[in-house]
């Protein structure tokens, strides 16, 4: 049989065609549900009734960023649910709003201004209060409840004004004579009000929404995984053949005439292969597995017998970087088998037990910590016994326990089920597993192997330096402190569940602290504790100043002084809200913070002057760490906590990070970092804090052995103290917890 090349020549119309894709529903969901909330609130608290204006935006952006059906689909699933919760009034004003919002985000999608949007104003406002006369005139109770209720509120009205010395009785009157006159003339009031209020309800959502638009101008309303063949009228009939695979000559860019982020590409996938694909951040890599999975390339081939067939049965499963994106199931057992047909047979207690779940069917997905989940992840791609499995940096959020056992599997697919496996990674240890490594390099494939894999030379095989020694503890004074810190997540609900138990810890002026841990452990929560943003259970918290006390200090509650401990989010971009660097900058750092002082701590953290006036989301994920860092600095803080601020990174941005951070230890700043990856920490840290299970162990403050860190792997040199080393390599059993 001969193969059939798939094939997209350069120029393919971008606009999508058939059924509503995933990403279109999934809007459909967000958007709408605001929508339905903005209503289903106006309608059942009378003093919030003036929100309902703000509901077609929603509704709006949906029909700017997707196709017209789209919308529609959105209407009617709105105007359901409000029914649902709210009632006939709910659901009628639920649908307005949706032809409001249809109106005004088609000219919006289409391009067109202000004065189409006042002419479309003008001509829907009296249609729209017509239909609604019209309706009320044919629902006769619902025309009773409206106008009971707005003649008692009127009537309310009157009496409360009529209390009112010498004028309260005039007005008073006033008021119900017009009562009479809205219950005897209704349909005029409607027709007058509904077309004003119509009127003034499009002018303000067009206004809300332009700028909404223009902060989402760089977020593509495209999926970039979606592969299109959902949209094929026989997708259903094709058939499912991934492999083998061969690309040839591939490029791909996401725009039309954009830049080409793949060039060149030519490579071949074989069933039961293990295939490591390695680069820096920015390279390519993510681009080529979802070329890998089925999209099409911008100009080139891609042959395969048959369709990739993305998470269908005998096709391609991908496996993200963060676990949680892909979970559905409020159950491990039915996030398994979410999405699979009613004819799928799986074997959910014998899955769960190959990827190390055995017995933890019936947990809360949320209940996990981050290698269950993504083990779990693993297992829900393996329930669709697929032909291909993608892994797009899955251990770069677990913990090194974890990553073994993780990496012990993905190697064992292509022996035990001959499964071809593709991994996406920045680490030496995981690519020297594959049985070939591609590299890519600025889009394309590199004859050779980067620096920092082994064999590349000698400095590949060198411990990078560390100057922990550097940092010698030695007398300094407190600034923040835990006494017998605890805390509970949902405290006396079923639901409880304990992150911290009686954590005591001082952490001095100057000190470069290291928190390490399992993923579960309890890192993440004591950091949150120290910033001032949880509240412990038990136990204090307290920031400790200078004073004239008999210990010549001051403490307070983190918790009434937040933002004077800085925190680095684990995802960085989820801590940025401003279009470009240097409103970030500002904002974060506070009022007093003005174009000097942005350029300043911009030079920091070895980033240029100029980035002030670029786009934070055309940053680089090392770039948008060292903005967050910025900003943070920017307000002058008393402490620095950073929650991962290496994850993610390839070796480059890595070593820059770590540069920057121990600069800033260098100055003098106190530094509290969470970290799986010890790679030349000592340059930042001269202590370090383990936890398990919430629990300081005994000696759990010590110096950082900065040698024995950083020997091994000549990339990331993730490794296991004493603690870690006792542990079985092999998967825990039920109801293990890491």
């Amino acid at each position: 049989m001969r193969p059939k090349t798939e094939t997209l020549p350069a120029g393919q119309a971008s606009v999508p065609r058939g059924p509503l894709r995933p990403v279109e529903i999934a809007s459909i969901a967000i958007f709408g549900g605001l929508a339905v909330a903005t209503v289903v609130i106006a309608a059942v608290i009378p003093l919030a009734s003036a929100v309902r204006v703000l509901a077609p935006v929603p509704l709006a952006l949906i029909a700017a960023r997707s196709r017209p059906r789209a919308t529609v689909a959105a209407a009617i699933a709105t105007t359901g649910v409000a029914f649902a919760m709210a009632g006939t009034g709910a659901a009628i004003s639920v649908f307005g709003s949706a032809v409001l919002g249809g109106i005004i985000g088609e000219i919006k999608r289409r391009g067109r201004g202000a004065p189409t949007m006042l002419l479309a104003a003008l001509l829907t406002a009296p249609v729209v209060a017509a239909v609604t006369v019209l309706i009320l005139l044919i629902l006769r109770p619902l025309r009773e409840l409206v106008l009971a209720a707005l003649s008692n509120s009127i009537e309310g009205a009157a009496r409360w004004i009529g209390k009112i010395p010498s004028i309260g009785s005039g007005i008073a009157h006033g008021l119900n004579s017009v009562r009479s006159s809205v219950v005897d003339y209704w349909w005029a009031w409607v027709l007058v009000s509904g077309a004003v209020g119509t009127f003034i309800t499009i002018v303000v959502a067009w206004w809300i929404l332009g700028s909404v638009i223009e902060r989402l101008a760089d977020v593509s309303s495209v999926d970039t995984i979606d592969s299109g063949e959902a949209a094929s009228p026989a997708a259903d009939d094709a058939t499912i053949a991934p492999l083998p695979m061969a690309l040839h000559d591939v490029e791909f860019a996401y725009e039309p005439g954009g830049r080409r982020i793949l060039r060149g590409i030519d490579m071949t996938i074989e069933s039961g292969e293990f295939i490591a694909v390695v680069g820096a951040n920015g390279s390519g890599k993510s681009t080529l597995a979802k070329i890998l999975a089925g999209r099409h390339p911008s100009t080139g081939t891609v042959s395969r017998p048959g369709a990739a067939g993305l998470g269908r049965l005998g096709g391609t499963a991908m496996v993200l970087q963060r676990p949680e994106t892909q979970m559905l199931g409020s159950r491990v057992a039915d996030d398994v088998v979410w999405g699979l047909p009613a004819e799928a047979n799986v074997d959910v207690d014998a899955l769960l037990a190959e990827v190390g779940l055995s017995g933890l069917g019936e947990r809360e997905t949320s209940d996990l910590s981050g290698g269950q989940q993504q083990r779990l992840a693993i297992a829900g791609a393996l329930a669709r016994d697929p032909a291909l499995l993608i892994a797009d940096e899955v251990t770069s959020m677990v913990d090194p326990q974890g990553r073994e056992e993780i990496m012990a599997l993905l190697t064992e697919l292509p022996r035990t089920r001959g499964v071809a496996v593709v991994l996406i990674t920045h680490r030496a240890s995981e690519a020297v597993a594959a049985d070939r490594v591609v590299h890519i390099v600025d889009g394309r494939v590199a004859p050779q192997a980067p620096a920092w894999m082994p064999g590349a030379g000698a400095a590949a095989e060198s411990a990078p330096e560390t100057v922990g020694a550097a940092h010698a503890i030695g007398h300094r004074r407190p600034v923040l402190r835990l006494d017998r810190v605890g805390h509970t997540y949902l405290a006396g609900s079923p639901w409880a569940v304990t992150a911290l138990h009686a954590v005591t810890l001082t952490v001095n002026r100057g000190d470069g602290l290291l928190i390490v841990g399992g993923n579960g452990s309890g890192k993440t929560t004591l950091a949150w504790i120290m910033a001032g943003l949880i509240a412990p259970s038990e136990g204090k918290c307290e920031l400790v100043g200078d004073g004239t006390g008999p210990d010549g200090e001051t403490a307070q509650q983190v918790t009434s002084c937040v933002g004077e401990v800085g925190l680095a989010f684990q995802h960085a971009r989820l801590q940025i809200q401003k279009q470009n660097v240097g409103e970030e900058i500002m904002a974060a750092g506070g009022e007093k913070v003005g174009t000097n002082e942005v350029a300043r701590v911009l030079e920091s953290v070895g980033l240029p002057r100029s980035i002030a006036a670029a786009r934070t989301d055309s940053l680089s994920g090392g770039q948008m760490r060292r903005v967050v860092l910025a900003g943070l600095l920017a307000r002058k803080p008393e402490v620095l906590v950073l929650d991962e601020p290496l994850a993610g990174l390839d070796p480059g941005a890595r070593t820059e990070v770590i540069g920057v951070l121990a600069g800033l230890r260098r100055a003098g700043m106190t530094i509290v970092i969470i970290s799986h990856d010890f790679t030349a920490l000592g340059d930042v840290c001269d202590r370090r804090v383990h936890l398990v299970h919430g629990v300081l162990t005994e000696g759990g403050e010590d110096e950082v052995d900065s040698g024995a860190e950083s020997a091994g792997d000549p990339m990331d040199g993730d490794h296991h103290d004493g603690a870690d080393a006792a542990r079985p390599s092999v998967f825990r059993g039920k109801g293990h917890r890491e």
